[in-house]
């Protein structure tokens, strides 16, 4: 099936920003692709994060994401009806942990979090209810000790991971590596130190209350729906190109069942789509819900996309 109509061109919030505007078409030897299901969605990175403090920026695109949620719901139920599948995956640092937690006694808990606003807890709940599949990511890697949370998943020949890929920060991004544990120790250090001013500064009507105050982190109070030109991803000086590169190895690589055909990510939030391997394989990197960005990944046994939803 093509990406129903009624999911896409009938929602005027939904914009595809991947291949010039227009669904990808799915080569016709790639027809069972998705195994049983008809449709999958990946939301990628959210950090939802404690909704009253300075280090949340998630806030910005909460009503948005309520709104994309329940539309997801209508199409699932329209779907079940004609006997279709639809398949939702997040992928990865749904929640934000390496922040400190709002009673000063480490980092941040997903109960703290989704309690923090009625809309957190909505979201979390309406997650559940649709049976959405949870990866988890660096941020909220704590998660892999819960039922439901893996380190990746396969729909048929689509791998989907969270990405952890070393970034910027090297050894700090990638939970595996040694130095992963002191890093993020001194993260939340460093996070408890800039939540500290940022309520100082508030206090003193420096800075308005829903002003972000932290190093790397900025307000995502500025909706931002572009799509990175090739060259900016691809750049092997950037700190992109390694995903690409290293999902491009990895689905050339020979597997005990089918060969994987699609690789979706999130981890960078920096929406992305190309065809790698002469043509034969597909990476997708499904951008972030966080800082400003609104985007997701749709995949039907036809067609593919990356769509931003836009706050109003």
């Amino acid at each position: 099936m093509k990406i129903p109509d009624n999911f896409i061109k009938k929602n005027r919030r939904i914009e595809i920003i991947s291949n010039d505007g227009n669904p990808l078409r799915i080569p016709g030897e790639w027809e069972f692709t998705l195994g049983d299901a008809d449709m999958l969605v990946a939301i990628p990175d959210m950090h939802m994060y404690v909704y009253n403090s300075p280090l949340d920026n998630f806030k910005y695109g909460a009503k948005a994401m309520l709104h994309f949620l329940h539309h997801l719901e209508s199409l699932k139920s329209d779907m079940e009806w004609d006997g279709k599948k639809l398949r939702i995956y997040q992928l990865g640092d749904m929640y934000e942990y390496r922040f400190p937690g709002p009673r000063g006694t480490g980092n941040a808990t997903a109960a703290e979090i989704f309690m923090s606003h009625p809309d957190y807890s909505l979201i979390a709940n309406l997650l559940r209810d649709m049976r959405a599949h949870h990866l988890y990511g660096n941020h909220d890697y704590e998660n892999r000790h819960f039922p439901g949370f893996r380190m990746a998943a396969r729909e048929g020949q689509v791998l989907l991971e969270h990405g952890f890929v070393p970034d910027r920060w090297q050894q700090f991004s990638d939970p595996g590596e040694m130095l992963w544990e002191a890093g993020q120790f001194f993260f939340l250090k460093l996070r408890e130190v800039n939540e500290f001013y940022a309520n100082l500064l508030i206090d003193l009507n420096a800075i308005p209350r829903d002003n972000t105050y932290s190093v790397g982190v900025d307000s995502g109070k500025r909706a931002k729906h572009g799509y990175p030109a090739h060259a900016g991803y691809e750049d092997p000086e950037g700190d992109y190109s390694r995903y690409l590169e290293h999902y491009t190895a990895r689905l050339k690589q020979p597997h005990d069942s089918e060969p994987f055909r699609i690789a979706i990510i999130g981890h960078t939030h920096r929406p992305y789509m190309e065809k790698v391997n002469g043509g034969r394989q597909l990476f997708i990197d499904a951008g972030a819900w966080t800082g400003g960005r609104s985007d997701f990944a749709v995949l039907t046994r036809e067609e593919a996309a990356i769509c931003t939803y836009r706050r109003r």
